[in-house]
Parts: C-alpha cells; structure tokens; sequence
C-alpha cells in the first residue's frame, strides 16, 4: 500500500505500453487499524511517482484534490480544496466509507457526489459489487 505501491502500478502501466499515469489524492493510501491514522501523506504517491518518472519513462499526471462546494464552484459546484479553503467557503465532503454505508442503507446520496442511476446500479448490486 501506499506511495510504493502507485510506483508498482506505474511499473505494470509501464509494461502494457502506458507512458502516462494519473496519480490521485491519497492514492493507496491506508490507515493504522489501532489509531485510524494515515500512514502516507495525502501527496506522497504523486510526489514519489515525480520523483520515479524519468527512471520509468512515465509521465505523472497529477490532479488537485476537487471538492463541491456549490455555486461558487465551476459549472458543476466543484473547485480545488485549496481554493475553497482560501476563499473560506463551506466544503461539502463524502468519504467513501459514509458513501457506502450509505448505499447498503437506502439513505440519501447527494447528487453533487454520484449520479442518481449509478447509485442505482450499486443499490441493486448489493455487497457483492464491493467483493
């Protein structure tokens, strides 16, 4: 898990004729099971992939961390969370883990963070789309 594991994913890409890859926020990234704590930095996949690039011969393509914020946001209500948190706008956020207690609940999923027919398809999936 974790930074070394996007340079494992780089290397496949690598091998299957890819030249870019797209590197996230918190990319494999995973917690202490006692502390809930992160063990990587949010960035540090896309900083150690930036730093393994040349010697792979595959571009890192990086992406800002993007968060809805409604109006004040792009055409969609998103923009980068460093902007949000300049200009001190309320930030909407959904972790992954409320998303999908959510879906196995039946509760409301905001469409600012899926659209209605995929939460759909993932309700009708069950728990067995998550295996």
């Amino acid at each position: 898990a974790g930074p070394r594991e996007a340079i494992q994913h780089m290397i496949i890409r690598k091998n299957f004729g890819a030249t870019h890859f797209i590197i996230g926020r918190d990319m494999a990234g995973t917690k202490s099971t006692l502390t809930s704590e992160d063990f990587y930095g949010a960035y540090e996949a896309q900083e150690m992939g930036k730093k393994h690039s040349a010697e792979l011969n595959v571009k890192v393509v990086d992406y800002p961390n993007m968060v809805y914020v409604g109006a004040e946001g792009n055409e969609r209500g998103y923009m980068t969370d460093v902007d949000a948190k300049a200009k001190g706008l309320k930030i909407n956020k959904l972790s992954g883990t409320e998303f999908r207690k959510r879906l196995r609940s039946g509760e409301e999923i905001p469409e600012w963070f899926a659209f209605p027919k995929v939460v759909q398809v993932l309700r009708d999936g069950g728990d067995k789309i998550f295996l």
